[in-house]
């Protein structure tokens, strides 16, 4: 039971963080530091180091100055090249993408309900007039 509240609450925030720009950006600065400590502590390097190759990793540049020798290390470098250029970006580009395209053509809401309540009444109008 607790298994499923902690899943909801991890959909939840995972949900909340993709729904604006700052909340993509938090998400991926905190994959970076997650991968950055977890590079740090199984490769036995510093944090600054850790950091610099979560960054280059993540951007897929991959300068080859630090690497995992590891095999916990090459797990989270392989899920860093995943992440964040397969999921992370695309969500931050769609996402400034959405706030560019602005369709001024669309209906407003109050719109849509005053074509709604017309509708009714042209439907109501033709029943009466099938009688």
């Amino acid at each position: 039971m607790a298994g499923r509240r902690y899943a909801k609450r991890v959909k939840g925030i995972a949900t909340n963080a993709i729904d604006d720009v700052a909340g993509l950006l938090t998400l991926y600065i905190g994959c970076i530091f997650a991968a950055s400590a977890v590079f740090a502590q199984v490769e036995g390097k510093p944090f600054g180091e850790a950091l610099w190759w979560a960054f280059v990793t993540a951007m897929t540049i991959g300068y080859g100055d630090i690497y995992p020798v590891t095999v916990a290390g090459r797990i989270v470098g392989i899920a860093l090249m995943h992440i964040v250029p397969l999921f992370i970006i695309p969500l931050i580009t769609a996402r400034m993408a959405s706030r560019l395209i602005v369709d001024n053509d669309a209906f407003t809401h109050h719109e849509q309900e005053e074509i709604k309540a017309l509708l009714r009444r042209v439907d109501a109008k033709l029943d009466e007039q099938a009688r």
